[in-house]
């Protein structure tokens, strides 16, 4: 497998929307928490899996590689990072399932030991080979707390519609041995995440800062229209906004911003917005920090030819004949590193119209291995 191209499209991610959550084990599970988990499926797959927990809800973000000659369970979709999300009960019972899919699907425990195992099921019918995910603890990567909020903003005091709805999840490193670092690492998490006029790092005040700025542009942008059309459901907005982790390992922490947001209109909009930094400076690291000068075009010429081959575009077609607005992909800052390889993402309207949907590019380390600096090869 030489790399993966998808598009990407809006999955309904109100799934962590005001969810209940039971206390009532021996031993509750967490109400937020957030694990770095790494194991196998018993049919030859690594796993990698950065997993948050925010109530009775839970969202990973996965790797999955063949180990020999076995097939990887995602066939089309081997070492890229993949989310999944789905459900943790207090007893540690988890079910997760690909964003928009049904299939496959993680069916297993949590135990107190920060193990999962259970049973792999890639679609009906087939076989469901065991996993087993244990907890990593190791030199080179960072621990997280996680915060959250959830709030509904009505419009007016005379009912609970119109409304607005704020959803966001918000992940911490926690400190390490290198205080520099650590607080290096947090502001700029922090500033990537925050929206508002607050320009510390507290999580709990990032949070309502976000808040306050949602809340003060809804009523704004939508008391003159509620007196005009009060049963518009465009005065219905919403707001969802989630840091993901894919790479925390060796060094390098590579996560994006999820966020959604429908601000009334015909459709809602989704971007991911990525940032990696060197754990061992707190660098926010740019595409020339770790492409060796003079290999960019190179690059380009693979990313167009993934994208090419991934469309069944031929060579002699231009790219924006079969609707792109460019022919050829050169790469963006929007991007993430990874043991695996490289990857870039291209939000709504980057390169293509709306209806298109984003496009991810993914580069095995193969692929790239020779356009990298030495320094970036730790993996």
């Amino acid at each position: 497998m030489k790399g993966l191209i998808k598009k990407g499209k809006y999955f309904g991610l109100g799934f962590l929307l005001y969810f209940s959550y039971s206390a009532a084990s021996q031993n509750p599970m967490p109400k937020r928490a957030y694990w770095h988990l790494a194991g196998t499926i018993s049919s030859g797959v690594k796993v990698k899996m950065n997993l948050v927990k925010v109530n009775d809800s839970v969202y990973a973000d996965c790797i999955l590689s063949s180990m020999g000659n076995s097939a990887s369970p995602l066939q089309n979709e081997q070492n890229n990072p993949c989310d999944f999300c789905g459900k943790i009960d207090a007893r540690g019972n988890i079910i997760l399932h690909r964003f928009g899919s049904e299939f496959p699907v993680f069916r297993g425990q949590m135990n107190g030991d920060g193990k999962i195992r259970g049973d792999f099921e890639e679609e009906t019918g087939k076989d469901k080979p065991g996993f087993e995910l244990d907890e990593l603890n190791e030199a080179g990567s960072v621990q997280f707390n996680v915060f959250s909020l959830f709030k509904s903003v009505p419009l007016t005091g005379k009912s609970k519609r119109p409304n607005g709805s704020i959803s966001m999840v918000f992940l911490s490193p926690l400190e390490s041995r290198d205080a520099m670092i650590s607080d290096s690492l947090r502001k700029s998490m922090a500033a990537f995440f925050n929206s508002s006029a607050y320009r510390g790092s507290d999580p709990d005040s990032i949070l309502a800062g976000n808040y306050l700025t949602f809340r003060r542009d809804y009523v704004s942008n939508n008391q003159d229209l509620y007196r005009q059309y009060p049963d518009s459901p465009i005065m219905n907005w919403e707001l969802l906004k989630y840091m993901h982790l894919i790479c925390n390992e060796k060094y390098w922490l590579s996560f994006y911003i999820l966020d959604y947001a429908y601000t009334g209109g015909a459709h809602g909009l989704e971007t991911r917005e990525y940032q990696t930094i060197d754990l061992k400076t707190g660098k926010i690291i740019s595409l020339d920090d770790i492409l060796i000068e003079g290999k960019k075009q190179v690059l380009t010429t693979l990313l167009t030819a993934r994208l090419r081959s991934a469309n069944h575009i031929p060579v002699s077609q231009k790219l924006t004949e079969a609707g792109f607005f460019v022919d050829e992909i050169k790469p963006n800052d929007n991007f993430y590193l990874i043991p695996e390889g490289l990857g870039f993402f291209y939000n709504h309207y980057d390169i293509a119209p709306y209806a298109s949907g984003p496009t991810e590019i993914f580069l095995n380390m193969g692929e790239i291995r020779e356009l990298l600096k030495p320094g970036v090869l730790r993996f």
